[in-house]
């Protein structure tokens, strides 16, 4: 360890204030073993005693964690009747306790969303550990046979005082795939995100990083046997309602952020008649209003008696300004253009609040987005149901057209189709080869038998959710916004995954469980609206604009162009407004993110 490890380590925390503005604290091993840094975003217990690095009062134990444990107060009573004391009222210590008392297999006890590093000092064993779906980011280097660890890449480099170069197909494979916060990979050489659903160990030893035992804590059940009856409809209301019960547990304020969709809608219902609780919902919308989520969400807002909360989309002339914020704290690009509405939704929601709840992972869960129609289809296809593969087929066709269901059954049934969609748009002549070969860790797949759509939800959840769920945190985090998502409680997780694809898909709905159990307390026409709403925005239609009467930003474009990344024809500014929206929006992302990283006088770095 370097003698200025504590210079480094406050550089680092200075690199990610904006996650923890509240207290922060550094903790230099005395014999060098390791250094700790924490920045607070005070939630529960906001006593400065529950503030990080959190010691046991012995001075064997410690812990630096990112998160929250939902179910802390009930692991903390099961841990008092092993007559485990307590001295703050976090759940900080819980976790450091239960870790100290039960030792690392507790984790899967763990009902939250966590990135941590738990320590034992006299056997000098580490624990690090990142929560099932990847909801809180952990980053981690060696640089110099020291392990980094950081919420976000650019504290490693703020620490090691160097940014690394890009890694070329990583950024290829957002290009092309629209791939992010679900690789292993980054967008820089040498740093990867810690594996999601695991805890390893490491020896706390100078200057060696020495992993020990590792475990995978939690996997996807494969058993769909749940059925249609009272049962299974009474087990997932109560989930549910004790999913967003125990989320809106905080000693600050709470809010929601409400689209015009199903999602959002129920958990502003629950929120309201069965826990009782009045909130203000917080709502993006754009021009013109009525094509918005506004007026719906309004509707919801004004039946469950929430204050409700408009916000505008950016101004034309700020929109790439806005974008290149969220690039910032996203250490990346993303494929969703939303993260510029949702920017300005947090910014808006952290003036009022501390915790926001969100619907987040509910189409991931229970069939909601239009493409699991298609592996319905083909399920039921190849069981003899035709009248459902109409249904399922009528279902696509409204929401993408008919030619769409022929053109995404090629994409997935067909690997090379898949892999080949750049050559729709020229990548093979804008692209490195590194860019245009790297693939990703894993295709959606279309097979011939049954079974297509329960893999197909496995695959959505454990891959696309996940990269969503790396924007919801860094965006939202930036401005010092806690977001917690109640259908990513683990045990409606495992309801889900354990349920019959009848109680997904039919009569061409998806989510038909959820619509079933919102019906008669949600509006109807957003119940059984078959249109999937989300957060439309006009974003990446605004960036092919300016991209097509600009080009690319020029620092970001000769930095891409002399790296290698991009040929020169990306210099062809009537080439580049040819380009797709989605397409488009990605390379002005690329080149921004290159402008921050990649282009500073000191090297590389904002």
């Amino acid at each position: 360890m370097p003698d200025d490890a504590e210079g480094r380590v406050s550089r680092a925390l200075q690199a990610i204030r904006h996650r923890g503005p509240d207290a922060s604290g550094v903790h230099v091993d005395p014999a060098r073993r390791f250094a700790l840094g924490h920045v607070r975003l005070s939630v529960i217990d906001l006593d400065a005693s529950s503030n990080q690095p959190l010691w046991s009062e012995c001075g064997r134990y410690f812990v630096v964690f990112n998160g929250e444990v939902y179910n802390y107060l009930e692991l903390r009573a099961d841990l008092e009747r092993e007559g485990v004391a307590f001295r703050t009222g976090s759940d900080t210590e819980v976790l450091l306790r239960a870790i100290a008392h039960w030792g690392p297999d507790c984790i899967r006890r763990f009902n939250g969303m966590w990135a941590f590093v738990w320590g034992d000092v006299r056997t000098g064993r580490a624990v690090v550990s990142r929560d099932r779906w990847g909801v809180k980011p952990l980053y981690t280097q060696v640089v110099g046979g020291t392990l980094l660890l950081c919420s976000e890449a650019k504290g490693l480099f703020a620490y090691a005082g160097e940014t690394p170069e890009a890694d070329q197909g990583t950024i290829g494979l957002f290009l092309r795939f629209g791939a992010g916060g679900e690789e292993r990979r980054t967008w820089f050489r040498g740093v990867e995100r810690f594996p999601v659903s695991t805890w390893q160990e490491f020896a706390l030893e100078p200057d060696r990083v020495r992993p020990g035992q590792s475990a995978r804590f939690w996997k996807y059940p494969t058993d769909r046997a749940r059925i249609d009856d009272d049962s299974t409809r009474e087990e997932f209301a109560a989930r549910l309602t004790d999913s967003v019960r125990i989320r809106l547990r905080a000693d600050v304020p709470l809010g929601l952020s409400l689209s015009g969709g199903l999602d959002s809608a129920t958990i502003a219902w629950i929120v309201s008649q069965p826990l009782g609780r009045r909130l203000q919902a917080f709502t993006a919308w754009y021009e013109p209003m009525a094509s918005s989520e506004l007026p719906r969400a309004t509707e919801v807002a004004a039946k469950f008696g929430h204050e409700i909360i408009p916000v505008a989309e950016s101004p034309d002339d700020r929109l790439v300004d806005d974008l290149r914020t969220a690039i910032w704290h996203l250490d990346s690009g993303h494929a969703s253009p939303a993260i510029v509405p949702y920017l300005n939704l947090c910014r808006a929601a952290r003036s009022r609040l501390t915790v926001m709840l969100e619907g987040q992972g509910a189409d991931e869960l229970l069939a909601g987005y239009v493409q699991f129609q298609l592996f319905a289809a083909s399920d039921a296809m190849f069981s003899g149901r035709f009248g459902r593969v109409a249904d399922c087929a009528r279902a696509y066709a409204l929401a993408g057209g008919w030619s769409s269901i022929l053109h995404d059954a090629l994409r997935f049934a067909i690997p090379s189709v898949y892999l080949r969609q750049g050559s729709i748009w020229g990548a093979h002549a804008l692209l490195s080869d590194e860019a245009l070969h790297s693939e990703p860790t894993e295709l959606r797949r279309l097979r011939v038998g049954t079974g297509n759509l329960a893999e197909s939800l496995r695959y959505w959840h454990e891959h696309n959710l996940t990269n969503l769920l790396h924007y919801g945190d860094a965006v939202s985090m930036s401005v010092n916004l806690e977001t917690r998502c109640p259908f990513l409680d683990y045990r409606l997780v495992e309801l889900g995954f354990s349920l019959i694809p009848d109680l997904l898909v039919g009569d061409g709905y998806g989510k038909l469980l959820l619509r079933r159990h919102a019906s008669g307390a949600v509006p109807e026409g957003i119940c059984w609206n078959r249109r999937k709403e989300g957060f439309t925005n006009p974003t990446a239609r605004v960036v092919s604009r300016r991209m097509a009467s600009h080009g690319l930003p020029r620092d970001g474009l000769d930095w891409a162009v002399g790296s290698g990344l991009l040929s020169e024809a990306a210099r062809d500014r009537d080439r580049i407004a040819r380009l797709p929206e989605n397409i488009a929006y990605r390379m002005m992302s690329v080149a921004l993110w290159g402008e921050l990283f990649q282009c500073s006088p000191s090297g590389r770095g904002r």
